[in-house]
């Protein structure tokens, strides 16, 4: 199975990225089988709805990147920071982008699973707007994919995670994250059996 993990802040060294990575560290781990994709969205250059379309002849070397690793992929870790009770710009835009027939592949025959992140008490609108809106993309366009019903809030992220991903020991928070991407590894696989 190939996987992507969207880590939706341009910030460098963001908690976004730590929980990506604490992903990564944990499927490579557990599951050292399966291809993970993480296009790095420092690089994001994705132009904002009122300048230009994308299109899918004319990508820039990071919206390649990522539209193949999504085209590829059969499960997709979506994470946005929450800024001011919302999810990132980057994450809405790139949803507004790709959400058109033009780049039906990058949505078609996949699980889609949310994550909010948070340096405090947080998480939890962004995961759950942002799978509102590519269930209603998924629908829209009448493709087979699900997002699922489960979820994951990273709270007091720099307090439980290193820079690089790797568990500073908060023993619930680990077993929330790892049961979280074992549902949703399960959910795919039963999904693509």
């Amino acid at each position: 199975m190939k996987i992507t993990i969207l880590s939706c802040s341009s910030r460098a060294q963001s908690n976004t990225a730590r929980v990506g990575k604490a992903i990564q560290h944990y499927i490579e781990s557990q599951h050292p089988e399966m291809g993970i994709h993480q296009p790095d969205f420092v690089h994001y250059d994705i132009p904002f709805f009122n300048e230009k379309a994308l299109s899918r002849e004319d990508l820039s070397s990071f919206q390649e990147e990522l539209v193949q690793a999504l085209e590829q992929s059969q499960l997709v870790f979506l994470l946005s920071p929450e800024y001011n009770w919302f999810p990132s710009a980057e994450a809405v835009n790139m949803i507004h982008q790709l959400g058109s027939g033009h780049f039906r592949a990058c949505w078609d025959n996949k699980v889609w699973a949310t994550v909010g992140v948070s340096s405090g008490r947080g998480g939890r609108i962004p995961a759950v707007q942002l799978s509102y809106v590519v269930n209603k993309v998924i629908g829209h366009l009448g493709l087979q994919s699900v997002v699922s019903a489960k979820n994951f809030e990273s709270q007091f992220t720099p307090q439980v995670l290193s820079a690089e991903g790797h568990s500073m020991g908060q023993a619930e928070y680990d077993k929330g994250l790892f049961d979280f991407i074992e549902y949703n590894l399960d959910l795919a696989k039963k999904m693509f059996a």
